[in-house]
């Protein structure tokens, strides 16, 4: 547990962008590298992300948000870095708990902070599927996300659909590389970053060119 009172977790995933049409490999296709998916799960959930009008946090690489909905719903704190997203959590609540704005302050400074407002809301549907190993251990987490963002500063409406492939605590990141080749064959492209608030803004996220060149 953090300091100013949350969870600490470290996430590990890779994004890739797809069509409404696109299907997730088969089960047959994961057993084949190694791996028995579990039936899919879905739900709704709804998250309210903010920073300053100028995006102060944004440009530290910083996500906050308060999401209701999932296993992981509360109030978010995300820092992006070279081996994956940071995440301080809190219990949901209908105010951002004291921890999370001293955790903002540090960052951005008291006067940036009374300044924050709610930058975009993301309505997602999620369909999980968890990849099991040969022990019956769960190690990659398969998202299916059909996105519905509005872009808090312009009104503007936009939405999509993506696939978020996420690892387990303590798995290693080599499995990603054994489950990719079966999302990109079932027309899955592989995108920088992890963050639905980029798009939602109106700064998509680049395409990850493989050695081939094809993107």
């Amino acid at each position: 547990m953090s300091a100013n009172g949350a969870v600490e977790t470290l996430e590990v995933e890779r994004k890739y962008a797809v069509t409404s049409e696109a299907v997730l490999p088969s089960a047959a296709a994961f057993e084949r590298v190694g791996f028995t998916p579990t039936s899919p799960e879905s739900c709704a959930l709804e998250a309210t992300y903010f920073d300053t009008p100028d995006g102060d946090l944004g440009r530290q690489r910083v996500a906050v948000r308060v999401r209701a909905g999932g296993k992981d719903e509360g109030w978010h704190m995300k820092l992006k870095g070279a081996d994956g997203s940071r995440e301080l959590v809190w219990p949901l609540g209908a105010e951002m708990p004291d921890g999370l704005r001293r955790e903002i302050v540090d960052r951005i400074g008291a006067e940036a902070t009374d300044r924050l407002i709610a930058v975009a809301t993301l309505h997602t549907t999620r369909t999980i599927t968890r990849l099991l190993d040969a022990t019956g251990a769960w190690r990659v987490e398969l998202a299916d996300d059909a996105v519905v963002a509005v872009n808090g500063l312009t009104g503007g409406r936009d939405a999509w659909r993506e696939w978020e492939a996420e690892l387990a605590p303590d798995a290693a990141e080599a499995l990603l590389d054994r489950v990719e080749p079966l999302l990109v064959a079932a027309g899955a492209k592989r995108v920088r970053g992890t963050s639905k608030l980029q798009r939602a803004l109106g700064r998509p996220a680049s395409p990850v060119h493989d050695d081939s060149g094809t993107p």
